[in-house]
């Protein structure tokens, strides 16, 4: 009897912990992991039993749970989560919307296709990374947006377009430049004719995966912009507004001012008359004026050469014999020699306002926009005004028909000056502004007292320094102001479609679109100073693009067993495009300030021209998916291309892919791996960008007349085997997501191999050979040379923080390249080009330079290797030097433009409404050649700017520096064009910032405000290099010009939703 009670009692104690573990309460909150927003409705289930309840208003819940169990969270729109509760007294969780996570839709050739299917390598840049930045053209937010995109930053000339390369350099002599698609259509326009507003999401398209649709354009990648559209069952009418200031991204270079230029061209002076054989102490007197002349020749002293004399002091007294500056020089018009101040005007404003309004029913969608953007550029007189329109409507006719139309517009006023492409042009404002001296005044003044000059109105006269050695008798500000040079564009654009779904499982879709753009070109050249005088001169330029395509397509998608799906899409496409051009010159203005070119009475010339292309097309696409695990494409295009002869015009570009996603996998552990995916794919793509549409025939110039009688001469040869450049594209990766999303990423491996460059061969004139005119010789286009880039990308995503009130999250894309060439023209190893050399085992980009040894300690003297034992030449260690430039052979320098590393990070921040964006830009490695610094640091050029580096040159026997000696009489031996002029590239720069706040819900129910949305952004506003002034962002070669860097902007934006 003890026995069956102590049993009893100790199952009776048992049960009671058995139903206490059992009924334990469990509790938590469950959020939007993007928003953290709570979420109503969740169905919150233990595995295995009936066991469940719903989250309340607040996202809340409670349940009772068993120590081992483990708890489903689900909600319609939104991922699935089954996570274990052993241990936890409490349990929160994020949801993460279908939307944000695998099945996000990509946009892809002729189509879309969620991103857990995507077997090609793409990235992603959407609306929300746009709205909020003061962005006047699109293309600026492809800069740092992936990994394998590298840009040039937009230049400050307003409405300029960032240049884009995707995975390296495939050409040499054809473009480099990715195809524009915009809403399905490929876009032959100027990019900055899209209204950042308009964007819905651009899709940056990497691999033959996802290129090879393309065909015979896909080669250097696709950019794909998809314009918004309305949603159904809604209604928004939305005003944007923003207003900012423009100032210049980079500072100007150091140089010298007035008080150090003077002793630093003395010195120039002076060792110029050493090395003529005058003693050293004569030398110093005649280059302060304290003598005239010796053995019987006279000479100039300083301020005679410089033609000007800035300070309060005798000519003879500027400069002592020992070379410095008189210390009571004053200057006289100390205030007016800031040429880049006046020239360079900083603080100007941007606006831009846009109105929206966008929604619709079930059946049809609408979205309509209209906007305008102000962007006055820093330099004189350049601005854009730009109108631009958009309405987009869709509709569902019928249970089986779909229609839509996209219609787009704007209007574009661009004023600019005579930058050009930034060369040594003395009417180009940057390069006047960066080389003039720093002692020459922007207007006339009183040589004695200082004072300003005035005209009879009053007005300071401008001084167009007639005894300046550098530009004498021109004024880069008061050509500019004289001058006008604008441009007048229109466009006008639409895109249609009508879809037909024949069978649940087959839909036909045909799509057209055109795009028209105008184009008017206005230059004047004043007829009283600079290239247009004495009679000045008009020049008016029409363009005219048109571009056609009409695509149609059929798609069969069926799911077999459940676990067979099966896509297939078959299409034709036919493309068109014509150019038309027309201008004409004149000279001899009648009546002041009329333009236009009957007020003019000589004829300068005149001319006009057509040029057509077209590409007849087909194409299909066949995919398979298992299960979702294992994902299989193949696309297939057959090209004909008006460019090339009949006998090679068809070409066939394809590509195969495929994607395993083990994340699927009943052995993975999902509360850890929520998503890992491997792909890879390879194939085929053309490139027939910068190619001429006339390339293979036999073409002529006419008017090349001889008095009265007309002639013509032969321009091109023909080549009727010539062709597109082809690459085959290799790419590996992996995706992966994990910790409940908490880390995400990819990482991918490409091979890209470049066929058939295209190069100028050249001919003898026996057989017919042309003149090239640069460089010289008779050449004919040919399919010959290969190349490759090679690389590893990186995404890393982190989303560190993640709970009700705060977030954050941070991603670092990486880019490492490799680009090498691996045939050339046969007879041709290496040809030269400029700073670069092309040749087999380089990178295009390899700098090919004559060599800079360093200075001669001795005397100054810069030296440089060569292989030829000269009698300037010696031998130093393993080298053979000379100090003769001329002596000097060309080389590669083990120097390249192209980085070791590219990328960028972002840190996104939000604390209940409040929300911070921080976008860096970074490169590790590379060279520039600094042309601009080299120029700045010539040892002679009187009358130029110099660089404060001048300051460590070479004084006296001994003197251990890299500068050599000032010498006017031998700069191009002590300062020409070398290796000496190579700076590393790396940098870091803050590309852009964001600030914003969304006011309360509550507060704006009150007047009928749906969204309230202020924000603070700045672009580029702290940009660091290895040299100040130096911009090593415009361009991939390496190579810095005069002209506009990239512009700084401060904006303060709202954006209200009614």
């Amino acid at each position: 009897m003890k026995h069956r009670l102590l049993s009893f009692l100790v199952l009776f104690i048992l049960s009671i912990g058995l139903v206490n573990a059992q009924n334990r309460q469990l509790s938590g909150k469950v959020t939007d992991a993007a928003t953290g927003s709570p979420l109503a409705s969740v169905t919150v289930k233990a595995s295995g039993s009936s066991n469940a309840t719903q989250t309340d208003e607040q996202g809340n819940y409670s349940l009772a749970v068993n120590e081992n169990d483990r708890l489903t969270f689900s909600n319609i729109g939104y991922e699935t989560q089954t996570l274990p509760v052993a241990g936890k007294s409490s349990l929160n969780v994020s949801l993460v919307s279908i939307s944000d996570a695998l099945d996000e839709v990509v946009v892809v050739a002729y189509g879309t296709v969620s991103k857990k299917s995507h077997v090609g390598s793409s990235a992603q840049v959407s609306a929300k990374e746009i709205e909020n930045r003061p962005l006047t053209n699109v293309s600026s937010a492809l800069v740092g947006s992936a990994p394998g995109v590298q840009g040039t930053l937009s230049g400050g000339a307003p409405g300029a377009s960032a240049n884009i390369r995707i995975r390296g350099f495939g050409s040499i002599n054809a473009s480099n430049s990715p195809l524009y698609v915009v809403d399905g259509i490929p876009y032959d326009g100027t990019v900055s004719n899209i209204n950042p507003d308009d964007v819905e999401s651009i899709s940056i398209l990497k691999d033959a995966a996802t290129t090879a649709l393309y065909g015979s354009r896909g080669a250097n990648g696709v950019i794909m912009i998809t314009t918004k559209k309305g949603k159904v069952n809604s209604g928004n009418f939305t005003v944007n507004a923003s207003a900012g200031i423009i100032r210049r991204g980079l500072p100007e270079y150091d140089r010298l001012d007035a008080h150090q230029y003077y002793p630093v061209m003395w010195q120039a002076l002076k060792n110029s008359l050493v090395s003529s054989g005058i003693p050293d102490d004569k030398a110093r007197e005649l280059a302060s004026g304290k003598l005239t002349s010796y053995n019987g020749n006279n000479y100039s002293d300083i301020s005679t050469v410089l033609g000007y004399n800035p300070f309060h002091v005798a000519n003879d007294e500027i400069v002592g014999l020992d070379g410095k500056i008189n210390p009571n020089a004053q200057l006289k018009w100390g205030e007016d020699l800031d040429w880049e101040n006046q020239i360079l005007s900083g603080g100007k404003r941007r606006q831009a306002y846009g109105i929206t309004y966008d929604g619709g029913s079930d059946k049809t969608t609408y979205f309509a926009n209209l906007g305008y953007t102000n962007d006055n550029g820093y330099l004189l007189k350049s601005s854009l005004k730009r109108i631009n329109a958009r309405a987009n409507i869709t509709t569902q006719a019928t249970k089986w028909l779909r229609t839509g139309l996209n219609l787009n517009g704007n209007y574009n006023v661009n004023l600019f000056d005579n930058a050009g492409d930034g060369g040594t042009s003395f009417i180009n404002p940057f390069f006047y502004s960066r080389n003039v001296g720093p002692i020459y005044p922007v207007h006339l003044h009183d040589l004695n007292t200082g004072e300003y000059i005035l005209d009879e109105f009053g007005q300071k006269k401008f001084d167009f320094g007639d005894k300046r050695p550098f530009s004498p008798g021109r004024h880069a500000l008061y050509e500019n102001t004289l001058d006008e040079q604008k441009n007048i564009r229109s466009t006008l654009g639409g895109r249609t479609f009508l879809e037909v779904q024949i069978l649940p499982q087959l839909k036909a879709t045909t799509n057209i679109g055109l795009d028209v753009q105008d184009t008017h070109e206005r230059f004047y050249d004043n007829p009283i100073l600079g290239d247009g005088s004495p009679a000045g001169r008009a020049y008016h330029y029409l363009y005219r693009t048109t571009s056609y395509t009409w695509n149609q397509l059929l798609e069969y998608n069926q799911t077999f067993n459940e676990n067979h799906t099966v896509g297939v899409m078959v299409g034709h496409e036919n493309y068109s495009y014509k150019y038309n051009y027309l201008s004409g010159s004149r000279s001899e203005m009648i009546v002041d300030g009329i333009t236009e070119l009957p007020n003019f009475a000589t004829v300068l010339g005149t001319s006009s021209y057509e040029d057509n292309r077209a590409i007849e097309s087909y194409f299909s696409r066949l995919s398979y998916d298992y299960k979702g695990k294992y994902i299989f494409t193949g696309t297939l295009r057959r090209d004909g291309n008006s460019r090339f002869h009949k006998d090679f015009r068809w070409a066939t570009f394809w590509s195969v892919g495929g994607a395993y996603n083990i994340g699927e996998e009943d052995f993975i552990n999902k509360d850890k791996i929520n998503m890992l995916k491997i792909r890879s794919s390879y194939g085929s793509v053309g490139n027939d960008a910068g190619i001429s549409n006339y390339a293979y025939q036999a073409l002529y110039t006419l008017g090349v007349n001889n008095a009265s009688n007309p002639g013509f001469t032969q321009r091109s040869l023909p080549n009727d085997s010539l062709t597109w450049e082809t690459a085959k594209n290799f790419d590996i990766g992996v995706d992966f997501e994990l910790f409940n999303r908490r880390v995400s990423g990819s990482v991918e491996y490409f091979d890209r191999k470049t066929s058939g460059l295209i190069f100028p061969v050249p001919m003898a004139l026996m057989n017919g050979g042309v003149v090239n005119v640069s460089p010289h010789y008779h050449t004919i286009d040919m399919n010959i040379g290969n190349l490759y880039n090679r690389g590893v990308e990186m995404s890393l995503t982190g989303n560190i923080v993640r709970n009700d009130n705060v977030r954050y999250s941070t991603t670092l894309n990486l880019t490492h390249l490799k680009n090498q060439i691996t045939s050339m023209p046969p007879g041709n190893p290496l040809i030269q080009s400029g700073t670069k050399a092309y040749s087999v085992g380089h990178s295009i980009y390899d700098y090919y330079l004559r060599e800079f040894y360093g200075v001669d300690a001795e005397n100054g003297d810069a030296l440089y290797k060569t292989d030829v034992m000269s009698a300037n030449a010696r031998i130093l260690g393993a080298d053979t030097v000379t100090n003769v430039i001329a002596e000097a052979n060309y080389r590669y320098v083990g120097k390249s433009a192209i980085p070791d590393l590219y990328g960028s990070m972002s840190h996104n921040l939000s604390y209940k409404g409040f929300d911070l964006n921080v976008l860096f830009t970074f490169q590790l490695g590379g060279y520039v050649y600094d042309s601009q610094y080299a120029s700045l640091m010539s040892a002679g050029s009187y009358g130029n700017a110099k660089h404060v580096d001048v300051l460590n040159a070479w004084q006296k026997p001994g003197d251990q520096t890299s500068i050599p000696r000032m010498d006017g009489g031998n700069a191009t031996n002590l300062s020409g064009g070398s290796s000496r002029y190579l700076t590393k590239a790396s940098y870091l720069n803050l590309n852009s910032i964001t600030l914003g706040y969304n006011l309360p819900k509550d507060l704006l129910n009150t007047v009928a405000v749906k969204e309230t949305y202020i924000f603070l952004s700045g672009e580029n506003l702290a940009f660091f290099n290895k040299r100040k002034g130096m911009n090593n962002l415009g361009a991939f070669n390496g190579v810095v010009d005069n002209t506009y860097n990239f512009n700084k902007l401060f904006t303060v934006g709202a954006r209200i939703k009614f």
